[in-house]
C-alpha cells in the first residue's frame, strides 16, 4: 500500500485515540442526558413533580426499556424536545448493541457513537478534499486529515454524548458538493445526476439532524448565487444554465427543509429550552461585542487550546499568550495559500469556499442580532463552521508554496536556502510544520481530555464535594424549580455522579422538582413548605437553580460565604421538625 494510505491511517488512528481519551470522566450535562434518555425511547415527563425522589427514582429515565420500538424514541424525542430525530434513533439502535452498565445506560456508549463519526470525519475530509481539488493535491488532502484529527473543537464536540458530528458529516459532503459541482458549472454542463443525488441527500439528512444545517447552506447558496452572477457578468458562464442545472438541487433541499415546517411551528416547541440564548439581562458591552467574540473564540479552538479555563491565573494568561503566537505563526500560512489558490492559480473554488464562509460570519450575526437569539453564546453551535475552517486550512497550506519548498518541485529547500532562513521561517519548512501542528494539537487534545478547557457546563462533582464537606445529615433534599426538561438534567446530574463517585451520599439525597409557570412564583415555595411540613425527620435543605420567593419560616438559613458552582447555583436551609422548634426558639 502507498505512503499517502498509511499516512492517512495515522490520522485516523490519532483521531480515533484522542476522542476516545477518558471518554466517560467528565459528568454528563442536561444536552447529554436528554440524548441518552430520547434515545433510549424514555421521556423526562415520566419524571413526577411535586414528589420527593430518591437516587433511583431519578435515575430511573436512564434504564434501557425492554426493546421499544425507534418509532418509539421519534414520538418522544418530538412531544418534548426540539431537534429532529434522525441522530436519536440511530442512536437508539447502537445502544441495543451494547450491554448496559449495571441498571443504566454506560456514559461511555452513549459517548461513543459521536467519538465513531469525529473519527470517520478524518478520512471524508481528506476523500473530500481529492474528490474537489484532484487527485495530485495529496498534500492539501494530508493536511485538512490532519487538522481534523487533532482539532481540539473536534475532540470536544466528539466527547459530548449529542449529535453534532454526525450533522458534520453532511455538512461536509454538502460543501464538498457545491465545490465539485463549480467543476461543470464553469462548463455550462449540467451536474452529474449522481452528484445531484449526493448533495440532497447530504442536505436532506443534515436538516434530518440539526436544524442548524440549513445555515451553511444558505451561505452555499448566497456565495454561488453571488459569484455565478459575476462570472455571468464576465461573460464565462451563462446564468440561466447554471441555475437550471443547480434546480434539483434547490428544489430537494427546499422540500426536505419545508417538510420540517409542521413540527418548527408547534406552538410548544422548543420548551422554553432557548430561553437562554436571548439577550436578557446582558450589558449593551456584553450584547454588542459577545457575538463575534464568541465566534472568533469558537474558530481559533478549533486549531488550538490550552488551559484557559484553569483557575490559575498564571497558567490562564501563558495559555492565552500561547494560543495568541500559535495563531500568529500559522494564519499567515493559511493567508497566503488561499491567496495563491485565489489570485494566482485562480481557482474559484477556493474563492466561493472562502465565501461561503463569510456568508456563514454573517448569517450568524444577523441572528444573534436581528432575532435577539445569541447563537454565538454556546461553542457546540459553531459546528457549522469546523467542517469550512478544516478545508480553507488545508487547502491555505496546501497550496502554499512557500510551506516545503522554494522552487517549484522540490520537496524541500536546499542547504544554501536552508541556511538563510531564520528560525520562524525554518518553522515553516519540510517536516517542521505538520510536527509542530500534530504537537500543538496533541497538548490541546489533552487540555480538552482533562476538563482543563471546554470543561462541561455543569459541575456537578463540585456541589457533591461541597454536601461531603459539611456535616452529615440522614435527609438531604435538592430541590429546584421546574420549567423544561433542562431543570430535570441538572440535577439527574448529582443523582448520576453520586452513585458514580460519591455512594455515600446516595442514601441521604432525595430530589424535589416543583413546577412553575413564571419566576418568583409563591406557589412553588407554599408547595415545598407543604412537603417540609411531611418530613420524618430534619432536612438539609439544599436550593438549586431555585427561582421562586425564600419564605421558609420554619428553617434557618445558612449564612456562611458560598461557593461558586458553574450551574448549580445555591442556597442552604436547615429545617427541623415542628416539634423541635420550641426547643431551638
Amino acid at each position: 500500500m502507498s505512503r499517502s494510505f498509511w499516512l492517512l491511517l495515522l490520522w485516523t488512528a490519532i483521531a480515533a485515540g484522542l476522542r476516545s481519551w477518558n471518554l466517560d470522566s467528565k459528568p454528563p450535562w442536561t444536552d447529554e442526558f436528554a440524548t441518552l434518555v430520547f434515545s433510549l425511547g424514555n421521556s423526562f415527563s415520566d419524571i413526577p413533580l411535586g414528589q420527593v425522589l430518591t437516587v433511583a427514582d431519578l435515575l430511573s429515565i436512564l434504564q434501557p426499556l425492554p426493546q421499544p420500538e425507534p418509532n418509539t424514541v421519534a414520538a418522544s424525542l418530538l412531544n418534548g424536545d426540539n431537534h429532529p430525530p434522525f441522530y436519536f434513533v440511530l442512536a437508539h439502535l447502537w445502544y441495543r448493541l451494547f450491554p448496559p452498565d449495571g441498571n443504566y445506560l454506560s456514559l461511555a456508549i452513549g459517548r461513543s457513537l459521536p467519538v465513531v463519526f469525529g473519527t470517520l470525519a478524518v478520512p471524508l475530509g481528506y476523500g473530500c478534499a481529492k474528490w474537489i481539488w484532484g487527485k495530485d493535491q495529496e498534500k492539501l488532502a494530508q493536511f485538512t486529515a490532519l487538522l481534523m484529527a487533532i482539532s481540539p473543537y473536534g475532540i470536544f464536540i466528539s466527547q459530548e454524548a449529542r449529535h453534532y458530528t454526525f450533522a458534520i458529516i453532511w455538512g461536509l459532503i454538502s460543501i464538498a458538493c457545491c465545490l465539485k459541482s463549480l467543476s461543470y458549472l464553469l462548463k455550462n454542463q449540467r451536474l452529474p445526476f449522481s452528484l445531484t443525488i449526493i448533495w440532497i441527500l447530504a442536505n436532506a439528512l443534515g436538516i434530518s439532524v440539526h436544524f442548524f444545517a440549513v445555515l451553511p447552506m444558505a451561505a452555499q447558496a448566497i456565495a454561488l448565487a453571488l459569484w455565478l452572477g459575476v462570472w455571468h457578468r464576465q461573460g464565462k458562464i451563462n446564468f440561466l444554465l447554471a441555475l437550471k442545472s443547480l434546480l434539483p438541487v434547490i428544489l430537494g433541499t427546499a422540500a426536505a427543509g419545508l417538510s420540517w415546517i409542521v413540527i418548527i411551528n408547534q406552538k410548544q416547541f422548543g420548551h422554553g429550552m432557548t430561553e437562554w440564548i436571548q439577550f436578557t439581562d446582558m450589558s449593551w458591552v456584553d450584547t454588542l461585542l459577545g457575538p463575534p467574540a464568541q465566534l472568533a473564540a469558537a474558530g481559533i479552538t478549533m486549531f488550538c487550546l490550552w488551559p484557559v479555563e484553569s483557575e490559575n491565573l498564571w497558567l490562564v494568561v501563558l495559555s492565552g499568550l500561547g494560543m495568541l503566537a500559535y495563531f500568529i505563526w500559522l494564519t499567515p500560512v493559511v493567508w497566503q495559500g488561499l491567496g495563491h489558490g485565489i489570485k494566482t492559480q485562480k481557482d474559484p473554488r477556493v474563492l466561493v469556499l472562502v465565501t461561503t464562509f463569510i456568508f456563514l460570519v454573517i448569517i450568524y450575526l444577523t441572528i444573534s442580532y436581528g432575532a435577539g437569539l445569541d447563537i454565538t453564546r454556546g461553542a457546540r453551535y459553531s459546528f457549522n463552521f469546523w467542517s469550512l475552517l478544516m478545508l480553507m486550512a488545508g487547502v491555505g497550506l496546501g497550496k502554499n508554496p512557500q510551506v516545503n519548498s522554494h522552487r517549484s518541485g522540490d520537496l524541500v529547500p536546499s542547504v544554501d536556502q536552508w541556511q538563510q532562513l531564520n528560525w520562524w521561517q525554518r518553522s515553516r519548512q519540510g517536516l517542521y510544520l505538520p510536527m509542530i501542528i500534530l504537537i500543538i494539537g496533541i497538548l490541546s487534545a489533552f487540555t480538552v481530555t482533562h476538563n482543563l478547557a471546554y470543561q462541561k457546563y455543569y459541575r456537578p462533582d463540585k456541589l457533591l464535594t461541597l454536601l461531603v464537606d459539611n456535616p452529615p445529615s440522614e435527609n438531604r433534599w435538592i430541590v429546584t424549580t421546574h420549567k423544561s426538561l433542562v431543570q430535570v438534567g441538572e440535577l439527574l446530574g448529582l443523582a448520576w455522579e453520586a452513585q458514580r463517585h460519591f455512594p455515600e451520599l446516595v442514601p441521604q439525597l432525595r430530589f424535589v422538582f416543583l413546577p412553575q409557570e413564571k419566576l418568583q412564583d409563591p406557589a412553588a415555595t407554599e408547595k415545598l413548605q407543604n412537603l417540609l411540613k411531611q418530613a420524618e425527620g430534619p432536612v438539609d435543605l439544599w436550593l438549586v437553580n431555585y427561582f421562586a420567593p425564600l419564605d421558609f419560616p420554619d428553617c434557618q438559613m445558612d449564612r456562611s460565604p458560598k461557593k461558586n458552582i458553574f450551574g448549580y447555583p445555591y442556597q442552604r436551609f436547615y429545617c427541623p421538625l415542628n416539634r423541635e422548634l420550641g426547643q431551638i426558639n
